[in-house]
């Protein structure tokens, strides 16, 4: 994989984050989310832009691979309900998400042999979801 793309959080989301990961057994998804964790710029709410994916926003983003796009709100495990409209971020596309910008793209592994890039399309904040 190339370089990553810059990810912003807040220290909330930072922090609930790693308390989630250090809960869990140690897998593949949590280590990728660990990762992302360790490269993030840690900003306060005020100043995370808009259109940055922050847990509970509403994303838009296409799987390159597949060209299908989708949009999920990007929710802790424990908020998934029924609803097909979440997204885990103990998923690997939502552990991809987590802290991108509107625009950019990811190269993500979604297994242990295959690799995809992400788009996100658009993202709506969750006071706006």
């Amino acid at each position: 994989m190339g370089a990553k793309p810059k990810i912003t959080l807040t220290r909330d989301i930072y922090n609930t984050l790693s308390a989630l990961i250090d809960s869990l057994p140690e897998d593949t998804i949590t280590e990728q989310l660990l990762d992302e964790l360790e490269r993030a710029k840690i900003v306060s709410p005020q100043k995370l832009p808009a259109n940055v994916v922050t847990m509970n926003s509403t994303v838009t983003f296409t799987v390159q691979s597949t060209q299908k796009t989708f949009t999920y709100q990007l929710v802790y495990p424990s908020e998934l309900d029924n609803t097909k409209d979440k997204l885990s971020i103990l998923s690997p596309v939502g552990s991809a998400l987590i802290g991108l910008q509107e625009g950019t793209e990811i190269v993500w592994p979604i297994s242990t042999s295959h690799e995809t890039t992400v788009h996100v399309d658009q993202v709506i904040p969750p006071a706006q979801a």
